[in-house]
């Protein structure tokens, strides 16, 4: 951790503000005013449901047991650019550490989806018309770059006024990473007990039982996290199918529908099923919250792996291979050295389309 950078960005932020009882930083009579329109940590931050570039439309009460990056930004101007390719040239870390990164802007839909491809982003860029989550946020005239980190449960940990474009993608994450650098992967609720079968349509999660483990994936037609393991997912089933493992894969979230999941399943030729998942059951069961996400069971359906497929959503710089790691143990007979990963990725959307 770069910690200059972090003692820098404290001494300037005018947005980071104490809770009722700690006390106010401020640096002028205008910080003051400016500091009164902005979240205060502690604070359960606005709920939203925006659209991104695509058109797909992200809520925030997917998030609740995520932590969530939120970087305000104005319209299409170099600065602007600067700024989001500064968060973008972060992304590693911000998977690392498990938190969720989403520009919002006033932009429209068409000039947000020209900057989003033209930078070549792997965020989002949520489209905020009229800049109404703006405003409760914070965002005014006299401030238009306005960044906060929120925990689960939409809590505020940090509102950030100060935003230094060029490099604000290292602040950001390293500020982020003040509160996430001890975590530890929670053990899943299922790790190490019998995982009981279950069937979606005419397809059940462990089939004819004589595998020597199963593979869970939780998938997504639209997030191109997701999307960017289509192929990983299709060369892990069709190398480890012959050892005796077998590949099942879940589409949770309610904005999908049965006939796009099978379109998008025919089309990338998957040699496993994809099944959709109506209301969550099976996310719900499993605590899944994460595309792509998986959980493997041994011979017995016992749950041993948990997590992450590896550590890069950009395969070419992938160092752990957490999958193929758990699944070598298993199919030696042997339990994972490693039980749980952190995932990271498109939170599975629950919630309707409407705030």
């Amino acid at each position: 951790m770069r910690l200059p950078s972090i003692k820098a960005l404290l001494l300037t932020l005018a947005g980071v503000w104490a809770a009722a009882g700690m006390g106010l930083f401020l640096l002028s009579r205008q910080d003051r005013q400016q500091s009164l329109t902005m979240l205060l940590p502690r604070q359960t931050a606005p709920t939203f449901a925006l659209a991104d570039q695509t058109g797909r439309t992200h809520d925030l009460r997917d998030y609740t047991k995520r932590s969530v990056a939120l970087a305000f930004v104005p319209g299409d101007t170099p600065l602007v650019r600067q700024t989001l390719r500064s968060i973008d040239a972060e992304l590693k870390r911000f998977d690392r550490i498990g938190v969720k990164v989403y520009a919002i802007s006033p932009m429209d839909t068409a000039t947000a989806k020209k900057v989003h491809d033209e930078e070549k982003l792997r965020y989002p860029i949520l489209t905020d018309t009229g800049g109404k989550v703006g405003w409760e946020y914070g965002v005014r005239p006299s401030r238009p770059f306005v960044s906060y980190v929120l925990g689960p449960e939409q809590k505020v940990l940090l509102p950030i006024s100060a935003v230094h474009p060029q490099d604000h993608g290292s602040q950001l994450v390293e500020l982020s990473s003040c509160f996430f650098d001890n975590y530890a992967a929670s053990t899943n609720k299922l790790m190490d007990k019998p995982v009981a079968d279950f069937t979606l349509g005419q397809t059940s999660l462990y089939g004819d039982k004589k595998q020597k483990a199963t593979v869970l994936l939780f998938v997504s037609a639209r997030c191109p996290c997701s999307g960017g393991y289509d192929a990983r997912n299709k060369k892990l089933a069709e190398l480890y199918g012959p050892k005796g493992v077998r590949f099942v894969a879940v589409n949770s979230s309610v904005d999908e529908t049965a006939a796009e999941i099978a379109e998008h399943a025919k089309k990338h030729a998957f040699p496993f099923p994809v099944l959709k998942d109506e209301n969550h059951r099976v996310a719900d069961r499993f605590d899944a919250q994460v595309t792509p996400e998986v959980f493997v069971m041994d011979a017995q359906g016992v749950l041993r792996y948990h997590g992450r497929i590896d550590d890069s959503r950009d395969e070419s710089a992938v160092l752990s291979h957490d999958l193929r790691n758990a699944l070598d143990f298993l199919i030696a007979g042997q339990a994972p050295k490693q039980k749980e990963t952190r995932p990271f990725g498109c939170s599975i959307a629950r919630q309707a389309l409407t705030p």
